[in-house]
């Protein structure tokens, strides 16, 4: 077995013992402090780091006493994943990543973690990723690794506990955008397929398909309703955002499409083109530099054209008795286009 040349381990990890200094080697100050969120020792006077890469050396809990009630809370390892079936495991890892660290922690996986829980581990890293990325919560984020570990099992997981396969690349890659997009609806933060098409580069028609087969074979995991105001405010919000308006164009356009969703002929579209009829709508009764063409709406919702003006000749009809205040009695309302009458 080849020796470790112990030179080489003061330069990898902190000092784990040291003497704090009793006055400031700049000033002379012995106002010194330990700054253990940074990791330094620090001169008040003059403000030198005198020590960095501090190690905290206490225990993560202080117990009392022994008679104290529940479980003892000090552990050695990280905490459970209940996502996996290896249970908890420790990364042994150095500074840099190379070297004596790097070759341990592959060791280490290799024996104990499991080929379905280290493609767990790299999906849900993907995942992670993508919703860094998209400024997605983390509770969505925690639902897409329960919802994408639940649908892996339906595919692969036998009665006895084996696998019959693995996942191809781009299957896993189709159902990370299938799940992501459920896991938003669940959490009502509805994004349309074009959206998550472009955040995840899956063909809508791919995405279509395996959401459906998602939604049927995972449904205890899956809200079945996403129409709530959250849900409606944030469809205008990321539209409007796109689009520079100001907030009081959002709250008049959501005010609106909320009124206007349970319409009759309006009732069963999806609120995102319901959204992007009303910020139409809103533009056209306010000032000259609020205008936008349905065009510019539509580029923004990533909607089809037609399909917001399939929404607002619904809508239109309506408007005098669900137009926010201030908007509805606006000198514009006449300049607003009026629907075809179909023959």
């Amino acid at each position: 077995m080849a020796k470790i040349n112990s030179s080489v381990l003061p330069s990898l990890a902190p000092e784990l013992e040291r003497d704090t200094p009793e006055e400031c080697p700049e000033c002379g100050s012995p106002d010194i402090v330990e700054d253990w969120k940074e990791g330094q020792n620090v001169c008040r006077s003059c403000g030198l780091v005198i020590q960095e890469k501090l190690v905290d050396l206490g225990c993560e809990w202080r117990t009392f006493t022994n008679d104290e009630p529940g479980a003892d809370p000090n552990r050695a390892s990280g905490p459970a994943n209940p996502l996996l079936e290896s249970g908890a495991n420790t990364s042994i890892s150095m500074e840099g990543g190379r070297g004596i660290g790097s070759s341990l922690n592959r060791a280490q996986n290799m024996h104990t973690i499991s080929a379905s829980d280290r493609y767990l581990l790299d999906v849900f890293a993907e995942i992670s990723k993508l919703c860094e990325r998209n400024s997605i919560p983390h509770k969505v984020q925690e639902r897409c690794n329960e919802m994408f570990k639940q649908y892996y099992d339906v595919l692969t997981l036998r009665e006895d506990g084996t696998r019959v396969r693995s996942l191809r690349e781009e299957e896993t890659k189709q159902i990370v955008a299938g799940v992501l997009l459920l896991s938003l609806r669940g959490e009502n933060m509805t994004r349309t397929f074009i959206e998550i098409s472009l955040m995840t580069g899956v063909p809508k028609r791919d995405l279509g398909r395996v959401v459906k087969l998602i939604d049927k074979r995972v449904k205890s995991t899956i809200a079945t309703s996403a129409r709530t105001d959250t849900s409606m405010e944030d469809g205008v919000l990321r539209c409007c955002s796109a689009l520079g308006l100001p907030r009081k164009v959002v709250n008049a356009a959501t005010e609106l499409a909320n009124k206007a969703r349970d319409l009759n002929g309006v009732y069963g579209r999806t609120l995102v083109s319901i959204a992007a009829a009303c910020i139409f709508i809103i533009c056209q009764l306010g000032p000259q530099d609020e205008r936008k063409t349905a065009k510019q709406v539509s580029d923004a919702a990533l909607v089809a054209e037609v399909t917001i003006r399939a929404a607002y000749n619904k809508i239109y009809p309506h408007l005098k008795g669900i137009l926010p205040n201030g908007y509805e009695n606006s000198e514009r309302f006449k300049d607003l286009p009026v629907p075809q009458t179909e023959s």
